[in-house]
């Protein structure tokens, strides 16, 4: 029970973090982006382990294997970011040489299958650690969670536009 506690609180922690560091505007730079991503996945373990009810041996076995996937994935991402506004900038100049776009448009590809691997890898690594009733938490727990984060990323833009922001039931 002390672990759930634990858990519980670190959420909270975390979450508020999360959202002064949304409120802030911290995400302008690299480095907030970067604090923004850890604390997310981070808020997201620890619910996980709460959701699935996972023993302490699954989320030790689990936990650095997830972690490195999501950093992973972040540098997957921005990489993708980086290429995909070089090959708007090329299109908005008008560069007509079509061998820098396909290479470009090459590079986008390889990266957004890179990022579906490393999708495959992280449902792997739940697949070998989880029991059939924590798999099926997990799809649930994962749709109710990326759809309470885009609310709440929605409330924090609503916010530093000024307008009032109206919570759901």
């Amino acid at each position: 029970m002390r672990m759930k506690q634990a858990a519980a609180l670190a959420a909270s922690v975390l979450l508020a973090g999360t959202l002064a560091l949304a409120g802030g505007r911290p995400q302008a730079t690299p480095q907030g982006r970067a604090r923004l991503r850890q604390n997310i996945s981070t808020l997201m373990l620890v619910r996980m382990t709460q959701a699935l009810d996972l023993t302490q041996e699954q989320a030790a076995d689990l936990f650095p294997v997830l972690t490195r996937i999501e950093k992973d994935k972040a540098d997957l991402q921005r990489r993708l970011g980086m290429d995909v506004r070089k090959l708007r900038a090329a299109l908005q100049n008008g560069e007509t040489k079509e061998s820098s776009l396909l290479d470009l448009v090459a590079r986008v590809g390889e990266t957004r299958r890179a990022i579906r691997q490393k999708d495959e890898e992280f449902d792997a690594a739940l697949d070998t650690s989880l029991t059939p009733v924590q798999k099926a938490k997990y799809v649930i727990f994962t749709v109710d969670f990326y759809r309470g984060l885009g609310e709440t990323a929605a409330r924090a833009r609503a916010r530093m536009a000024g307008r009032k922001v109206e919570r759901r039931p």
